[in-house]
């Protein structure tokens, strides 16, 4: 009866240890994401949307102060992009191991690494405008085009069967 109690235990400490183990490696998995995210400029992106958000609600709160909006930023703003950053660990652990995380931080790190990081916030906020620009021609030829369509016929570009 001690033998199979002894044997019990082991097998239990083992499965508890090797728990721990994996969720320490876990852990460090996801500290290294959390790295990353602040390495490669992600972070910083996602804060450069603040003076954005501000100035949108300025016109509608006027009597709002600075001081008011920085404790929102802090209270609010800063929680919500922690919890999103919690939020996409799962989605860079679905397509990278933790030595890509590692080898992606180990580029930001470098000089090139830490350039493209610093320039990230601002190449996001004029791929935006560039990109909404963009889209508004495009749905502006889509329109043209389908307005210039025969109602109910062949749409233009399509052959008819000889």
């Amino acid at each position: 009866m001690k033998t199979s109690n002894m044997i019990t235990f082991f097998c239990v400490a083992g499965m508890l240890l090797t728990t721990v183990g994996v969720k320490g490696q876990a852990d460090s998995f996801d500290a290294d994401i959390m790295k990353m995210q602040q390495v490669n400029g992600s972070v910083a992106t996602t804060n450069s949307i603040f003076p954005q958000i501000v100035a949108q609600f300025r016109s509608s709160k006027p009597d709002v102060t600075d001081a008011q909006w920085a404790a929102m930023k802090m209270d609010v703003f800063d929680v919500e992009v922690a919890t999103l950053n919690e939020q996409l660990i799962p989605v860079f652990k679905k397509y990278y191991t933790q030595a890509d995380i590692k080898a992606i931080i180990a580029f930001y790190e470098t000089p090139a690494g830490m350039k493209m990081a610093e320039t990230t916030p601002q190449i996001s906020m004029d791929q935006m405008r560039l990109t909404q620009t963009w889209a508004m021609g495009l749905m502006t030829k889509i329109q043209t085009y389908l307005e210039k369509q025969p109602k109910g016929g062949i749409p233009f570009g399509v052959k008819t069967p000889e």
